[in-house]
């Protein structure tokens, strides 16, 4: 039986139960919430917040594309031009030692590993809607020698508390997202006041490459404003909004900020 230990004993006590909001406690396998009784799982020592009926639409297809190829996932990160992307985010991304560090969509875990990489400690969490992802990552961050808390949950509904993390940042998959809005206004929820937000994702120069593969991937995607950068979801309140081109255009990158105190 897998013995959770370090970040993943500690991202316990950061849970939340993602509806309403209540504190979790431990019952053997369980978390529990201490107000309503509502049971959740630890899966092979993952908490699994989340319930069949709260993924549908885009999210409920990319759950099962990413339960599906997460042993294929990591062989896409060996090509130069993923490790030229990865970078660029790195380079972009602000993190103190000691910061307590999200990522919403963790999926296999390489950008903790470019972050470390990098040279950046901080507290790290990984939450995803797919638990495939979750397992390789968990196997990846064992062989990488890092430790990071993980737990299965929707990126627009995030089992944590208010104001817990000091970086707040998502990957890929935010283009096909159900509720944009909705997962832009729950990572600043738990993001502390004044932190930094980063969301990543792919333009629509993907639509215009020529060749085979690219022409047939196309046929799949949606229309063209889902690969815009989603500044029209962020709040008015919110303070240094900035957007990145990376990769050549290929890639998008948003940096925000934590709602201020005053706000």
């Amino acid at each position: 039986m897998y013995k959770p230990g370090g970040k993943q004993e500690e991202i316990v006590s950061l849970l939340r139960n993602p509806e309403t909001g209540n504190s979790l406690k431990r019952e053997n396998s369980f978390l529990v919430d201490v107000m309503t009784g509502e049971r959740f799982m630890i899966r092979k020592g993952i908490p699994v917040l989340l319930r069949k009926d709260d993924v549908f639409g885009w999210n409920r297809k990319q759950q099962k594309g990413y339960d599906w190829g997460s042993r294929l996932y990591d062989v896409l990160y060996k090509f130069n031009l993923s490790k030229q992307w990865l970078s660029e985010i790195a380079s972009i991304m602000e993190v103190k030692s000691g910061d307590y560090v999200l990522e919403t969509s963790v999926g296999t875990g390489q950008q903790l590993l470019n972050l470390k990489n990098h040279g950046v400690a901080g507290h790290f969490f990984g939450n995803d809607i797919s638990f495939g992802m979750l397992r390789r990552c968990r196997k990846n961050l064992k062989r990488w020698g890092i430790d990071a808390g993980l737990v299965q949950g929707n990126a627009e509904a995030l089992p944590f508390g208010d104001k817990v993390f000091d970086v707040v940042y998502h990957v890929g998959g935010f283009n096909f997202f159900n509720n944009k809005k909705r997962a832009i206004e729950e990572m600043i929820r738990v993001a502390k006041p004044g932190a930094k937000l980063y969301i990543v994702d792919e333009s629509d120069s993907i639509r215009d490459k020529s060749g085979i593969v690219a022409n047939v991937i196309g046929r799949f995607l949606p229309e063209r404003e889902v690969f815009a950068p989603p500044v029209k979801f962020i709040p008015d309140e919110i303070p240094e909004v900035k957007e990145y081109s990376l990769l050549n255009g290929n890639f998008w990158l948003v940096s925000l900020r934590g709602k201020n105190l005053e706000m």
